[in-house]
This record gives C-alpha cells, sequence and structure tokens, in this order.
C-alpha cells in the first residue's frame, strides 16, 4: 500500500511534542528533543534557563539532558532545580519502564504524567480537542503497533515511524491500496473507493452535529470522497469502534441519504462476541435495529436509536419519570452519549442517553 498525506499526522505539534518525549527516553544525547519538551507542558523553565543549561553543556561537551540529570554539580542552578528536577524524574522513570512495560501501556501512561490532554484541554475549545483527538490516535496506532508485533519496543517503534512517515509519495501506476485523506483525494479519481468509519461522531465528527455550516461542510467532504469513484464505492461503518473504551457505533447520517435505490445494503459483521450467529447477520438490514438472529441465540447487538433518531441539540424528547425536555447539549456517540436536558419544571438533567429510555417527540 501507499500512503498520501501520511507524514502531515507526525507533523502536528502535539504529535511532535509527544515524540520527542519517546526519543529523549531512548537517546538523551538527543539535544533537539530535549529542548522541545524541557518545558512542555510548562514547567517554570524558561528561554534563560534553556539557554545557561546549554552554555554549560556545551562547554562540557556533553547533552542538554545530561547536564540537567546532574543539577547538584552546578550550584548556580540550585533555586532553578526544584523545577527541572521533576522532568528529569519522568524520563528516567521511562527509561527503566520501557525495557519492562507493554509499549502501548507506557505511552499511556507518560501521557498522564506529563498532563499532556489536561494541556491540550486548557488550549481553545475546538482546536484543543482536535488535538486531543490526535493524540488518542497516536496511542491507538502504537497499541495497533504492538498488536502486530510481537516483540515491539520503543526503540523499534521509533525506527519503523521513520521508514513509515517517508511513504508520504503517490504513484498512479503501482499496484497498491492507496490509503489518504479526504483532502488529500481532491481531484483525484481511482476506479474503486472506500470510505471507512462513516459512523456518527467520527464522520460527521460530533462536534459538527452542533452547528448547521459545519456540518454542512463535512457532507461536502463526504461528497467529494463519493465522486471519487469512477465503477464502485464501498461504504463502512463500524459496530463497536475502540476509543478509550468500546461504544458502539451509529451508522452515518450522510449513508442514509443516499437514494436507497442506488445503494446495495449488506451487514458482514461477525458477532461471536455478542453470540450472534454470525450466518444469520449477513444479510441483515444496515439500519434495522437489530441483526437477524438465529433462534438460538440469547444475546443479541442492539441499537438504543434508529439512525433517524439521533439524538442532538435542538430536539425534544419524552422521558419516562421526568416527562418532555429539550436536549440542550450532547456529548460522546453511542453508549458514550451524554445529554443535558430542560425539563419543564425540573431545570436541567443530565443522562446518559443509553439508560435513559428517551423517545423522540420532536
Amino acid at each position: 500500500y501507499q500512503i498520501v498525506g501520511g507524514i502531515s499526522f507526525y507533523q502536528r505539534k502535539e504529535v511532535k511534542d509527544l515524540m520527542a518525549y519517546l526519543k529523549l527516553i531512548v537517546n538523551q544525547k538527543d539535544d533537539i528533543a530535549f529542548e522541545r519538551v524541557i518545558n512542555y507542558p510548562k514547567r517554570g523553565i524558561g528561554a534563560k534557563s534553556v539557554s545557561d543549561i546549554f552554555q554549560i553543556s556545551r562547554s562540557e561537551s556533553i547533552s542538554g539532558y545530561e547536564m540537567v540529570s546532574n543539577l547538584d554539580k552546578y550550584p548556580e542552578f540550585a533555586a532553578r532545580a526544584k523545577r527541572i528536577k521533576p522532568f528529569v524524574e519522568i524520563i528516567e522513570k521511562y527509561r527503566t519502564e520501557k525495557k519492562e512495560m507493554a509499549l502501548d501501556l507506557m505511552v499511556q501512561d507518560l501521557v498522564e504524567d506529563i498532563n499532556l490532554i489536561e494541556e491540550l484541554k486548557n488550549e481553545d475549545l475546538i482546536i484543543g480537542q482536535t488535538k486531543v483527538e490526535n493524540i488518542e490516535a497516536f496511542i491507538e496506532g502504537v497499541a495497533e503497533y504492538v498488536k502486530n508485533n510481537t516483540e515491539a519496543n520503543l526503540e523499534s517503534y521509533l525506527a519503523d515511524i521513520s521508514l513509515f512517515t517517508d511513504l508520504d509519495q503517490y504513484s498512479e501506476i503501482d499496484d497498491k491500496v492507496t490509503l489518504m485523506t479526504l483532502h488529500a483525494a481532491k481531484g483525484l479519481e481511482f476506479d474503486t473507493v472506500f470510505l471507512v468509519g462513516l459512523e456518527e461522531g467520527l464522520f460527521p465528527l460530533g462536534q459538527a452535529t452542533m452547528d448547521p455550516m459545519a456540518l454542512e461542510e463535512e457532507r461536502r467532504l463526504f461528497y467529494v470522497g463519493a465522486t471519487r469513484a469512477r465503477k464502485k464505492l464501498f461504504l463502512s461503518s463500524a459496530t463497536t469502534r475502540h476509543r478509550f473504551g468500546e461504544v458502539e457505533s451509529i451508522p452515518s447520517r450522510f449513508i442514509k441519504e443516499i437514494p436507497e435505490e442506488l445503494v446495495e445494503k449488506k451487514d458482514r459483521r461477525q458477532n461471536r462476541r455478542y453470540g450472534v450467529d454470525s450466518h444469520a447477520v449477513s444479510q441483515a438490514s444496515f439500519f434495522s435495529k437489530k441483526p437477524a438472529m438465529s433462534k438460538s441465540s440469547t444475546e443479541g447487538v442492539h441499537y438504543d436509536f434508529e439512525e433517524s433518531e439521533i439524538m442532538r441539540v435542538g430536539r425534544i424528547v419524552q422521558h419516562p419519570s421526568f416527562g418532555r425536555g429539550k436536549i440542550i447539549k450532547a456529548e460522546g456517540f453511542g453508549e458514550s452519549l451524554r445529554l443535558e436536558i430542560m425539563f419543564s419544571g425540573l431545570g436541567v438533567k443530565k443522562i446518559m442517553a443509553k439508560y435513559a429510555k428517551l423517545k423522540i417527540v420532536g
């Protein structure tokens, strides 16, 4: 396969920052990585301190990290040591743990230890959330790497990633599957196109469903992707998606907007983990509440809402105990969908949608 635009993900600041930590854990002589993260997230180490560190390290022909690892030798840094030592402790901790922990778990722990998610959330609401999702995607990528490499370690991962990002070359002639973003696909055509991840909260993005203009932009992108196909277009969504916990997915509204006579709907999910006969669901309707099941099945996949009944801001719902109310806020999707509903005479209630037995009435 070949990747078009793959390098862009690893060039995003938040990803480069996390990668710099990983590089420094492996190589304490990497001054570029050291300078990038010595004060990120912010820990009160200013530009003057960084300059002083490098002035000393270069005069002694050692790296910046090697210098701060031995701060007791430098009395001029006594007042600044309490801000620098916690950083050194983190790097030293993971120099040890990279030999003992699974790589994906180590990266998750590192993200928590440096409070990276909180740092990103403190940025602009939309941009910060996008960056958080990029870090989540990075961690999921590491987990996938571990799954596919029985002897995975941090050194091999960094080496493989450096090769992977060099694949940012597109050839129309090569007999390969081409992986690309919708933006990168503009102007190109292929005999067969697969659009994957067509799920509410992913495409369209959860935040876009709250903004008509943003939703229209997502719809336009879907059109761009769909019209790249000369002969065949495959649209797919996952039954469940692992995003810091497995959640049930709802097929994207964009699929249902296509005229039915143009679509051949098939459901080829393997549902053994849910106790469903895998042969019985092969022709189930893509939008049915329950896939067809054999009579012997005692447990099945279920969807809390029809695709056309997606709980979104502005909808009027009926709750069995609280009565009628209006959705004023929605977060998450699938089984993780959380709602804030204004009920008449009761005020705002925070509710997990999957437990609420809500009925849409308007």
